[in-house]
């Protein structure tokens, strides 16, 4: 792996654990917390492509609950951020670039969307034990995914992946 990737990869990991502390209290349901890390991580997976987006969103993510203390959190946040982050990118490849789709990032958003709310609905219910109760999380959950969608218009201001190594 190239020094520059490292960076990059670290840069990005950072900035999503730094986005997650940025929580907006909106009380809805009880459960889910709204914070900006999905915003940061669905554009890195836009821009940068699905290694990235999955290994930012996952790490950093997971980092965040690490350091907030969530550590029954932590691996399924890593799981399902890794996979949402990933899908993400992996969607938003288009044979004109990596998120050059307009089409194509609107439904990279709302696959990487499908993993989060299922994701966390699951892993909720069964490994954390709450059952149907899981189903409050899914309104905020669902708020993480419509400020993710900012992430469209904060893509065509990043300069392209090869601009940043060069």
């Amino acid at each position: 792996m190239k020094t520059k990737r490292i960076v990059l990869t670290a840069a990005f990991i950072a900035m999503v654990t730094v986005s997650t502390y940025i929580r907006i209290y909106i009380p809805i349901g009880t459960g889910g917390l709204i914070h900006l890390g999905t915003l940061v991580s669905f554009t890195i997976a836009i821009k940068f492509g699905r290694r990235y987006g999955a290994v930012s969103g996952g790490i950093g993510m997971a980092l965040f609950d690490v350091l907030s203390e969530w550590y029954v959190w932590a691996p399924g946040t890593l799981v399902i951020r890794l996979v949402a982050g990933y899908l993400v990118g992996l969607v938003a490849m288009s044979p004109r670039g990596q998120g050059q789709s307009r089409v194509r990032n609107v439904f990279a958003i709302l696959a990487g969307g499908v993993v989060i709310v299922s994701g966390y609905f699951v892993f909720e219910a069964v490994f954390l034990g709450t059952g149907w109760a899981a189903i409050m999380s899914v309104p905020g959950n669902l708020t993480q995914i419509a400020i993710g969608f900012f992430s469209l218009f904060i893509v065509a201001a990043i300069p392209r992946l090869e601009d940043l190594e060069n």
